[in-house]
């Protein structure tokens, strides 16, 4: 499938009709029953507000409880084979700063106003180009090229800056997901105008 263009920004084709008398659930609306914002609303392409801290610590762990609820909510109805699952802070409505990342075997990070500070390979042409899904568009996954490790820098819930790197598997690719979210992009974004980059998942 082709992404179309509409006011500046990709809009996902909508997916074929089922047979007439035939009613499954979408991926998408299955993700919005567990109160995941779905593609369409302005709070995913808005940029968010930081966190300071240790002065909102209190609004941050009311958000990171709201997060942590619905991103093992998610987990409890879908395996993610990549290894990971990310989930940002606009996803749940909450236009803040901040994503949980789980990669498997890992404890859940808690990013907090991330910024990315080194991604490498140097030169775009060696990133690695493979698909990606969103919990905001469940229904479709996206093909581009992104960086093989990216380091990220972060603050803790103490208000304590902190530096961690993602070089294992896809990692990089699923946590530079999450960071764009909170500048309100998607991953549809990336998607070059008229290339065949739009899957359904």
């Amino acid at each position: 499938m082709t992404s179309d263009v509409a006011n500046g920004r990709k809009t996902i084709p909508d997916q074929a009709p089922r047979p007439q008398g035939l009613r499954t659930r979408r991926a998408s609306e299955v993700m919005a029953a567990l109160g995941i914002v779905q593609l369409g609303d302005p709070v995913l392409t808005s940029a968010t507000r930081p966190f300071r801290l240790p002065d909102e610590r209190d609004e941050a762990l009311r958000i990171l409880q709201r997060l942590t609820a619905v991103a093992d909510a998610v987990q409890r109805v879908h395996d993610f084979t990549t290894g990971a699952m990310g989930l940002a802070a606009p996803q749940i409505g909450e236009p803040r700063s901040m994503a949980v990342f789980r990669a498997a075997g890992a404890p859940q990070l808690v990013l907090i106003n991330p910024q990315v500070i080194e991604v490498g390979p140097a030169h775009r042409q060696d990133w690695e180009e493979t698909t990606e899904g969103c919990l905001s568009f469940f229904d479709f996954r996206c093909t581009l090229r992104r960086p093989r490790t990216a380091v990220i820098s972060y603050l803790t819930l103490a208000g304590d800056e902190a530096v961690a790197t993602f070089d294992r598997g896809r990692l990089a690719r699923d946590v530079l997901h999450e960071v764009d979210h909170l500048s309100g992009v998607l991953c549809v974004d990336h998607v070059e105008p008229g290339a065949l980059k739009l899957a359904t998942a």
